[in-house]
């Protein structure tokens, strides 16, 4: 299992728009930062999707300006 903790930077003003698309990501959860487009999320390996092809998919939402990887913890399974 994989678990990942990022920053998303969205462009001004686009924080709620850029969080609702994101949690539509399997895995992914937004935990704060809307209001200011700094967007603090967690991703984890999940049936559909591991949390590295989510978060590759992160700067192809419409509305993100970059991503950045803050934490990974991988645990043998």
């Amino acid at each position: 299992m994989n678990i990942c903790s990022c920053v998303v930077h969205t462009q001004p003003g686009g924080g709620s728009r850029v969080a609702a698309l994101l949690t539509e990501l399997p895995g992914l959860e937004v935990h704060g930062g809307v209001d200011e487009g700094k967007l603090v999320v967690t991703l984890e390996d999940t049936e559909e999707a591991l949390a590295a092809d989510t978060m590759s998919r992160l700067n192809d939402v419409p509305g993100v300006v970059n991503t950045i990887l803050i934490y990974h913890r991988a645990n043998a399974d």
